[in-house]
């Protein structure tokens, strides 16, 4: 499971876009938390083409929309305590170790149980969180939105969980086909999320190496708007 734990990485120093700055792509407000604001639009420049080059494959009428991209590691961790504590609660039984193994399921940590730190996909900009629209701007039928994902049991996030009704698995496997048909891997515990340039994405995709690290903030404040 984190067999991706031992890829190494070697920063490639692609730089971030921030595809506010255009119009090909779609994105909705915010998610999460305020916090998230300044960089979920933010990609590796590399990922917004894969991204145009998926839309325009997709069949007529329906478009991407960026959920998430980059988060910051302040924001990861937020959001890895709140699971934290929602399992906590949920599960009075179990220890710390216990909680942090289970949060970790959707939530990537900053730092393993160990205390040693980890690099989150979101964190390297190689991440995304994406879903399906039609032409109206309407979320296709997913059995959920990616923001639910808390307030949902975890096997339905699952890429090819049976739980959602056909519809649904049917738009989870388009969206799956078109992502991975240009290079993206998809964690398959959440439907909405994948990778490209990561640890999770070397491993997926047999690669030696990952070319994305945690983007620097030096980074994050050079990111220029798509045109």
């Amino acid at each position: 499971m984190n067999e991706h734990l031992a890829i190494p990485i070697v920063e490639c120093g692609e730089p971030l876009v921030d595809i506010r700055g255009g119009t090909a792509l779609l994105y909705g407000p915010p998610p999460e938390c305020p916090q998230t604001a300044p960089d979920y639009c933010l990609l590796r420049s590399e990922v917004y083409r894969r991204l145009l080059r998926v839309q325009a494959a997709l069949p007529p009428g329906l478009r991407l929309r960026l959920y998430e991209g980059l988060r910051s590691l302040a924001v990861q961790r937020l959001l890895f305590e709140q699971e934290s504590a929602r399992i906590a609660a949920r599960q009075p039984e179990l220890d710390a170790q216990q909680v942090h193994e289970q949060a970790a399921v959707l939530v990537s940590p900053p730092a393993h149980w160990d205390g040693t730190p980890n690099i989150p996909p979101h964190s390297t900009g190689g991440a995304v969180d994406i879903e399906l629209v039609d032409g109206s701007g309407a979320l296709l039928d997913f059995g959920m939105q990616a923001a639910d994902w808390h307030r949902v049991p975890a096997p339905f996030c699952e890429t090819r969980s049976p739980l959602p009704g056909p519809a649904a698995r049917a738009n989870r496997l388009l969206l799956s086909a078109a992502m991975e048909a240009e290079g993206f891997a998809n964690y398959t515990r959440e439907w909405w999320h994948y990778s490209y340039g990561d640890r999770y994405w070397a491993v997926r995709t047999r690669r030696s190496e990952a070319i994305y690290g945690s983007c620097t903030p030096a980074m994050i404040s050079a990111a220029s708007p798509v045109r």
